[in-house]
């Protein structure tokens, strides 16, 4: 997995979330050396008057501005297939009855449809320091896949991943594959040289567990993957998948499976 960050996209409404996606993707861009690009596709602001706002707030950074119309969701992927961007990062107004805004309806789409990692976040993030990274691991074969992912951010970040194994089921054949898979994480993360914690929780609404668990110590990312292939057991199932980008208050980064990535060693 390519963990370096080149081409980077943000959709800009002009709204809370969306600055500070923003101040989120100018610190990214500044760790990485990366090119910004910024799409607005919004008719709620003048392209005169979106423009002076990110002037505003993006600290004398270099960009591209892209105005579009059209269905947002589509505009974003067809942007982010068109640079090649390699990490897109968008605000979200979660479920708490801004569905039908530009982002609150839109950042799901993205995230499902995005072959690159996405960075959801709400308007209550005013800090880039991710030093405490939350990476649950399911019973789903690529759930694995992430771990690549974790360890180049918490490197880059200086950060502690704290490891959750969790599973909708408690029984024990659910129990020794999270089990497994935790080991090989945790294996992989320490010959990394990498601080990290480990808890197992089974049982449960497992989206909401560890949300509830990344606030208890303080979270400053989860990492998951996304999964449109339904399988018992898995973490990201639609649903949940949607439910922790819109119920995390907690910054999300959501990465696409790879089917051609068979992970039989996590170090890899």
């Amino acid at each position: 997995m390519n963990t370096g960050f080149k081409n980077i996209l943000l959709p800009f409404d002009g709204s809370e979330q969306s600055i500070v996606a923003l101040n989120s993707a100018i610190f990214f861009t500044k760790t990485y050396n990366a090119q910004l690009s910024i799409i607005h596709i919004e008719e709620k602001f003048s392209d005169t008057e979106i423009k002076d706002l990110i002037d505003k707030n993006a600290q004398g950074i270099s960009y591209h501005f892209f105005q579009k119309q059209g269905k947002p969701f589509k505009m974003i992927i067809e942007k982010a297939k068109k640079i090649s961007a390699d990490l897109i990062i968008m605000g979200t107004h979660g479920v708490s009855g801004f569905e039908e805004f530009w982002m609150g309806s839109n950042t799901y789409r993205v995230v499902c449809t995005a072959k690159c990692p996405v960075l959801s976040m709400r308007e209550n993030i005013h800090h880039n320091d991710f030093k405490s990274i939350v990476l649950p691991i399911d019973t789903s074969f690529e759930s694995r896949q992430k771990i690549p992912f974790a360890i180049h951010l918490a490197k880059q970040f200086g950060a502690t991943i704290h490891v959750i194994g969790v599973s909708v089921d408690k029984d024990k054949e659910s129990e020794h594959l999270i089990d497994t898979y935790a080991r090989q994480a945790i294996q992989s993360i320490e010959s990394h040289q990498v601080k990290h914690t480990f808890e197992k929780q089974l049982g449960g609404n497992i989206t909401l567990s560890t949300i509830d668990y990344a606030k208890s110590i303080d979270a400053d990312l989860i990492i998951v993957m996304t999964e449109q292939e339904i399988r018992l057991g898995s973490f990201f199932l639609g649903k949940f998948a949607q439910q922790m980008v819109n119920h995390s208050s907690i910054p999300v980064i959501s990465i696409s499976p790879r089917e051609d990535l068979m992970v039989t060693d996590a170090r890899l």
